[in-house]
């Protein structure tokens, strides 16, 4: 007899998605996982700047959020930028004295991972359909206190944006990402957009707290005349100066708070500051072996930053400290690490240190993932040695020392 017809049980149902970021490049970040509140979510990647780890892994404290120290930015080539809509070389003021707040005025209802797509879509907006070079802001800030470079040129420069008709230049425009006419910002969005703020106006070592008085470039889209002076607060809104309701009743509403706390973020950090943020890694357990504060390194002048690759240094007074997964923590000094940074860093042929100086009678040494550095006590000279060929390293020059790489963006054209 035939086999009896076997029938193929019902397709599942399609699963229902919502929020849905538009397509686009993979994320160059880990996305924050769920909104919480500020005091919650301190330790979440994109709030406190990655860090290198010891190897019981701590948590982030809180002090990781020091004075003068910027939140961790979400840089263009990691929420996918294309940089081939942009035109044009970014402009520069002499200086930011004042921020400004906006809203996207979009919705208030995305996941983490959908506001990548979402800063894609404002770009391509701002410079398909408007017309302009560049997105407009400086930067944005999602509900989940995530913050994403805005204008290409450099986040610690004075790059003029196209956000505030008629007051763009010597401003700094900054995003809310959302509707706030009823609904307020988060806790953890005003926070970070008040730190963000904090560290840029610090810079330029503006008080969030005081006031500007800028000149009024005129236009459709303001109502101070061309040539006229307001005295601004040094953080106003868009409402302020412009034609519009942006940045929403509820957001407008809380900017007593967002200034009161870019006050606190605005002050240079003090070496104890700087300590602090490094409390829990790697580069921070390795210095407090060697003496901390007291130690042949001194206190720290930088917070912890990126380097090459998975590369994470931190300078101070007499040196700096690297770490990596592959090499570890490792602080270098002196005339090895000047002739290090004349050779390009973690960049050149040595790669990191993988240990600390080893003294000799007459020399002293370190090691780097693919060579050697040898300090001739007698002579002054450092030796760079590879494959067991030996050279000289020529002195680095006094007028033009070696400088690190900064991690956003650069201030011209790709």
């Amino acid at each position: 007899p035939a086999s009896p017809s076997v029938i193929p049980p019902p397709p599942p149902p399609p699963k229902k998605t919502t929020n849905i970021a538009p397509k686009g490049p993979a994320l160059g970040y880990v996305p924050a996982t769920v909104e919480q509140p500020f005091a919650q979510n301190i330790n979440a990647v994109l709030i406190s700047p990655p860090q290198a780890p010891v190897v019981d892994v701590a948590p982030l404290p809180n002090a990781v959020l020091a004075p003068g120290v910027p939140p961790r930015i979400i840089t263009r080539p990691q929420w996918g930028a294309d940089e081939s809509m942009r035109c044009g070389d970014p402009r520069y003021d002499s200086a930011v004295r004042a921020g400004v707040v906006h809203h996207t005025a979009g919705s208030n209802d995305y996941a983490p991972q959908d506001s990548a797509g979402m800063v894609r879509s404002i770009y391509e907006y701002h410079t398909r359909t408007l017309g302009w070079c560049d997105l407009g802001y400086n930067a944005l800030v999602d509900k989940y206190g995530q913050v994403f470079e805005g204008r290409a040129g450099g986040m610690d420069r004075p790059v003029e944006g196209s956000h505030t008709g008629g007051f763009n230049t010597d401003t700094w425009g900054v995003a809310m990402m959302g509707n706030f006419e009823v609904e307020p910002p988060s806790p953890i969005q005003l926070r970070t957009t008040g730190r963000l703020l904090g560290w840029r106006l610090g810079i330029d070592h503006v008080d969030p707290m005081g006031t500007a008085v800028l000149t009024s470039a005129g236009g459709s889209f303001t109502h101070f005349p061309a040539g006229s002076t307001p005295t601004l607060p040094s953080i106003f809104t868009h409402r302020d100066v412009g034609n519009t309701e942006c940045p929403g009743n509820a957001a407008y509403a809380a900017m007593g708070d967002l200034r009161a706390i870019a006050a606190r973020f605005n002050a240079p950090p003090g070496p104890e500051d700087l300590a602090e943020t490094l409390r829990g890694g790697a580069i921070f357990d390795r210095w407090m072996k060697m003496g901390g504060m007291n130690s042949a390194l001194g206190a720290p002048t930088t917070p912890e930053a990126a380097g090459e690759a998975t590369a994470r240094y931190v300078r101070f007074e007499r040196g700096a400290m690297y770490w990596s997964p592959e090499s570890g923590a490792a602080p270098v000094m002196g005339a090895i690490y000047d002739a290090w940074g004349s050779l390009g860093f973690e960049r050149g042929a040595l790669g990191l240190p993988t240990s600390g100086e080893i003294h000799e009678p007459l020399w002293i040494k370190q090691n780097f993932q693919h060579g050697t550095l040898n300090f001739d006590r007698e002579k002054g000279t450092v030796t760079r040695v590879i494959d067991g060929v030996p050279m000289e390293v020529p002195p680095p020059s006094a007028d033009t020392p070696p400088v690190q790489l900064e991690r956003f963006t650069a201030p011209i054209n790709p």
